[in-house]
């Protein structure tokens, strides 16, 4: 490739100042956390993220829901839904309707799908080139896709592979078939072998375009699983798929009341959660796989009234740290990135969209005012995520001291203050503290049994949300009853009650790298030095004074990136930067 009618700029990001280690505050704490940073484990790069859903008016080019997607800082995104996959068309990004019919023997899921196709044909579709446009511009978010396996071909998931590679995608995954064994009861598959073997064939038509692709397949909900399905599926004599996929939903049972239904969510996370990897799924499946969960919230799939409340934002925090601290967990997400659980809106302008299919005349709904807010749920979840997204390794972590809040076993209980810390790729420590109890605690940090700062020092970027009650819910734009808030602090830390808090303070400069641009075979190659436990983000603009759209992450052992034809189109600028 001539580089000759080309120019490429190349700036680079730096951030903050180093924190030093100081002698322990004298005071009296409720709690100790303490954080090793020898023997670190790995955390994949856009660990948490976030499922989509058709079944709204939003365009994925609205770039008034582009910001505040980036808010949430996603590291990855699906696409396109859940259900509302089953009878989804990649290439139109429509829902067909003689696909619909096709599964009308379960009404759950048909009702849906049927309720979805106009309001996606009345905005001119889902297309997937505009979720990709939209998840660079969010941050770089990775996608993975749940593939239609149920109502599409393997010709057109080849080509939707193929699409994919040519334009520089980044799929993360490809997950088969949403919920296959929700399917059982109307035959379409009649165990989980039997699903394993009818997979194959996409399997094998994705692997053809791209050898690299990772295919998941999906066990059953862990919140409410089905052996049966899960030892099938691990009984199929070649255990062709790269990962595993599922979901996880906490089923309420008898429980109605807010309490009785937090109490049965705050025993889940100490007994459900990183035990169901280990105890459950790797006895089911090959040595070094992978796992990653697509969908999870403290309540039901159906909804609950945990839903978009703050206690629901605690417990996705909790949920997402927590399964952080396995390495082979590679991609947790949450319920859902437009709903009143995450965004949410004051107009869903869903009569738009429905009448312009009416008319037969498609609308863009650009131009109208959603009244985007946060909802309390995704406000939590906004906080622990900003360090998820920035981390590279995941630290031991300890917590000591504090009260107790209940489960649902009678007399039992689990401690309030859940903590993990983090090495960022930007040179900074990241501390996410959880407390799901109602006392204001005083928490003393440690890092390597030193305590770090004292109380005078200010060295703590606190950034939290909390509130006097866990049901609270946003319903309006700001002012709302849970709000991100920023201060700074020394050690010991003021944890507030109900609070999601994220500590981050920085521990090393990151220097500009020393960057070249090579050729090889008519390939540019930017080159640079690049340091321990950073990580880079290669971003891209056609305009200076435009959004940087992140194109890729690049770890501490990669000091290369190939271009090969990104510089196709308008003239385009280059920088690397730190997140």
């Amino acid at each position: 490739m001539n580089l000759a009618p080309k120019r490429v700029a190349l700036f680079m990001y730096l951030l903050g100042l180093g924190l030093v280690l100081e002698h322990e505050a004298h005071a009296q704490v409720d709690v100790v956390v303490s954080f090793v940073t020898t023997n670190s484990t790995p955390l994949n790069p856009g660990f948490a993220g976030f499922n989509n859903g058709l079944g709204n008016a939003v365009e994925y080019y609205d770039t008034n829901f582009q910001q505040i997607v980036t808010t949430l800082s996603p590291g990855w995104l699906r696409f396109p839904a859940g259900t509302e996959s089953e009878a989804f068309d990649w290439s139109s990004g429509q829902l067909v309707q003689a696909w619909i019919d096709a599964l009308n023997k379960n009404p759950y899921q048909s009702n849906i799908l049927s309720n979805t196709l106009p309001i996606v044909a009345g905005k001119g579709g889902s297309l997937f080139s505009d979720f990709a446009k939209m998840a660079a511009k969010v941050g770089g978010a990775r996608i993975i896709v749940d593939v239609n396996t149920y109502t599409d071909s393997t010709n057109s998931v080849a080509a939707f592979a193929q699409y994919a590679l040519t334009n520089h995608i980044p799929v993360a995954a490809w997950e088969l078939a949403n919920e296959p064994y929700t399917w059982l009861p109307y035959g379409w598959f009649t165990n989980g072998a039997d699903y394993a073997c009818q997979m194959k064939p996409f399997r094998d038509a994705i692997k053809a375009v791209d050898s690299n692709a990772v295919v998941a397949l999906f066990f059953s909900d862990a919140g409410n699983p089905n052996p049966g399905w899960d030892n099938s599926l691990a009984g199929y004599t070649n255990r062709y798929w790269d990962a595993v996929t599922y979901h996880q939903y906490i089923s309420p049972g008898n429980y109605s009341n807010f309490d009785d239904l937090m109490a049965l969510a705050n025993g889940n996370l100490v007994s459900n959660t990183t035990s169901y990897v280990t105890t459950n799924l790797m006895p089911k499946n090959n040595p070094g796989m992978t796992y990653m969960i697509t969908e999870q919230d403290a309540a039901s799939g159906h909804g609950g009234i945990l839903n978009g409340t703050l206690y629901g934002g605690i417990y996705s925090a909790e949920y997402a740290l927590r399964m952080s601290t396995l390495p082979q967990v590679k991609y947790v997400a949450s319920f859902q990135m437009l709903s009143n659980a995450g965004i949410d809106d004051t107009n869903d302008h869903l009569r738009a969209v429905n009448n312009a299919y009416s008319n037969g005349v498609p609308t863009n709904t650009t131009g109208l005012n959603f009244g985007f807010f946060l909802s309390a749920q995704a406000a939590g979840e906004a906080v622990a995520d900003g360090a998820l997204y920035r981390s590279t390794q995941v630290y031991a972590t300890t917590t000591t001291g504090g009260p107790t809040v209940p489960t649902d076993n009678i007399g039992d209980s689990v401690p309030a203050v859940y903590a993990q810390a983090y090495q960022g790729g930007n040179g900074k420590h990241y501390m996410v503290i959880v407390n799901k109890g109602a006392s204001n605690l005083l928490a003393s940090i440690k890092q390597d049994g030193v305590t770090l700062g004292n109380a005078n020092s200010n060295k703590f970027l606190e950034t939290f949300v909390t509130g006097f009650d866990p049901s609270l819910t946003n319903s309006t734009p700001p002012p709302n009853s849970v709000q991100i808030q920023t201060q700074t602090g020394g050690n010991p830390v003021t944890i507030p009650p109900y609070s999601v808090m994220r500590l981050e303070w920085q521990v090393f400069d990151v220097p500009p790298p020393s960057l070249s641009l090579t050729l090889s075979n008519s390939i540019p190659i930017l080159q640079w030095t690049g340091l321990t436990n950073v990580t880079y983000a290669v971003q891209r603009s056609t305009n200076l004074a435009s959004t940087w759209s992140t194109i890729g992450w690049v770890p501490a052992t990669q000091t290369n990136l190939a271009f090969t034809d990104w510089l196709i189109g308008p003239t385009q600028y280059y920088r690397i930067a730190v997140p």
